[in-house]
């Protein structure tokens, strides 16, 4: 199967350079599947958070992909979007290393946002993509707050719960149903969006 990460050749020439860069200090972006369409004039969205229970509790790296969800299918839309197409996903991603907690995404374009964590192989076996049989959480959108954001917006997502489950189904049942998230998912105490007021 397909997996979601930078393109071949990209992936070979940023993994060197760019992800121990951002292992080291869980900051800047790297683009994967293809990167965001042609219109950066849509790119006016951050996202931010942090981090609060993870289960499994690791000490290894966490992966989180901002991605266009595809606005013509509904069954992959809030309260419960499903993982991203491996074939079709755009998007961003950030790396944080054992202990981070809190990662910011900028430059993601407006319309429909979902959020992805994966929980990287370990050690020298660490690639940065989703794999089937890679444990991944889903965000909850339980409110569709990210249904339709608008662009010159930052998303505020705070105190992320996960729950890691195995790629490849992940389950998409009961996504607001009580707390901690269900297996595959993860959600935020709260999601807010300010717009800015300059351009």
């Amino acid at each position: 199967m397909t997996s979601i990460s930078l393109p071949a050749w990209l992936r070979a020439a940023l993994l060197a350079m760019f992800i121990p860069a951002l292992c080291s200090c869980g900051e800047g972006t790297v683009t994967f599947a293809g990167g965001d369409n042609d219109d950066d004039d849509d790119a006016t969205v951050s996202v931010e958070g942090n981090l609060d229970d993870v289960t499994p509790v690791t000490g290894r790296e966490i992966v989180v992909f901002v991605y266009d969800i595809d606005d013509s299918e509904d069954d992959h839309r809030c309260p419960c979007p499903t993982a991203p197409d491996p074939d079709i996903t755009e998007g961003k991603a950030i790396v944080l290393t054992s202990g981070e907690t809190e990662f910011t995404i900028t430059g993601i374009d407006a319309g429909p946002i979902g959020i992805v964590f994966l929980l990287d192989n370990s050690g020298d076996n660490a690639d940065g993509q989703i794999d089937p049989g890679d444990q991944i959480a889903v965000l909850d959108d339980v409110d569709c707050e990210l249904d339709d954001v608008e662009g010159n917006v930052t998303i505020t997502l705070e105190d992320i719960d996960i729950q890691f489950y195995d790629y490849d189904p992940v389950p998409t049942g009961e996504c607001t149903d009580g707390s901690p998230p269900t297996l595959g998912r993860a959600r935020a105490d709260q999601i807010t969006l300010v717009r800015s007021t300059t351009n």
